[in-house]
């Protein structure tokens, strides 16, 4: 057995939180490619699964990683939890996340890795994902990675809004994360834009744009009801996280923590319409119309009140659960 005192310390570990996952788990894992000179090590957790996840993901370490790699397994908690474990047992100066049901495309340790030797040392780094269905092939081929560095994380989602920002596709530093306690384990949903806003003001953001790094693989199905009520409890928790002031407020002029809130208000509205929670959608929708005014955020101000009629108008553009089983014929 490798004794981890004895390796060098990786410039980054990469986190795998897994749960049910033995169908995509190799996948992602051997996505992960490899570096010399112990430059990096992966973590797979297994939260609890009840499939085969831990036997295909041990067979996939041991091939793709070998004393790199390894897997530790944990009563479920939740992808919060499975991050925080896979962060307590990492020994990278960087944290980086993927889900398991994703992947990193060719270069992207390297490119990750070339990222990192940043003096600066940014707090948190994205990376340019492409969505792709499942078994689409993803072509790169002739796209560069292009590095934009910005003060922060809220002025990030500014400066490059076409840019994911989620778990599966960032980069904290280590000594960041562990200063803010991880994700939080109280949510499902949002518990990484939570700790993004909490980190806000711990130092620069760096995006890796252009080329796609990180394949984000599309899910099965609309599910306009299934997830509804965990992405409504976790946008409540930021809510409640703001008025209590646990996210620092922006430094850069225009309201930068109100427009990135009044976003995820408006995805939280619009996620109500399709699930035919009309009331909840009008509620969200009146309880931050003071922030997208403070915000600026106009488009929405005006469109989000009238999605029944344009929902009508566009079934395709605006989703609802009765235009959406009109368009299936149910």
């Amino acid at each position: 057995m490798t004794d981890l005192q004895s390796l060098p310390t990786p410039t980054v570990s990469v986190v795998i939180p897994a749960y049910n996952r033995a169908g995509s788990i190799g996948r992602a894992v051997a996505s992960v490619g490899s570096a010399p000179d112990g430059r990096y090590e992966l973590i797979v957790v297994d939260d609890g699964s009840a499939d085969d996840t831990v036997t295909r993901a041990r067979e996939a370490v041991e091939i793709h990683h070998g004393s790199a790699g390894r897997v530790v397994m944990q009563e479920n908690g939740g992808p919060g939890a499975a991050r925080n474990r896979g962060a307590q047992e990492a020994r990278g100066n960087y944290l980086a996340f993927l889900d398991s049901d994703d992947f990193w495309l060719p270069g992207a340790l390297q490119t990750c890795l070339a990222a990192l030797e940043d003096p600066e040392a940014p707090a948190l780094v994205f990376l340019q994902t492409v969505d792709v269905a499942e078994g689409q092939a993803v072509d790169a081929h002739g796209r560069q990675t292009e590095q934009k560095r910005t003060a922060g994380f809220l002025e990030a989602v500014r400066d490059v809004p076409t840019t994911r920002y989620g778990s599966c596709n960032v980069i904290v530093r280590r000594d960041v994360f562990e200063s803010l306690g991880g994700f939080t384990s109280a949510v499902t949903c949002s518990e990484d834009t939570d700790l993004f806003l909490r980190a806000a003001a711990a130092g620069p953001c760096l995006v890796l744009s252009g080329a796609p790094l990180v394949a984000h693989v599309q899910g099965d199905g609309e599910r306009l009801t299934g997830s509804f009520g965990a992405v409504l409890k976790g946008f409540e928790f930021m809510q409640d996280r703001d008025r209590a002031g646990q996210y620092p407020d922006a430094k850069s002029p225009g309201a930068l923590k109100d427009r990135m809130l009044a976003q995820c208000a408006v995805h939280t509205a619009l996620g109500a319409f399709a699930a035919g929670r009309i009331g909840v959608a009008y509620r969200l929708y009146l309880q931050n119309l003071p922030r997208m005014v403070r915000s600026g955020y106009w488009r929405w101000l005006v469109r989000l009140p009238l999605v029944p009629v344009l929902a009508l108008l566009r079934p395709a553009s605006y989703r609802m659960r009765w235009t959406t089983a009109a368009q299936n014929g149910r």
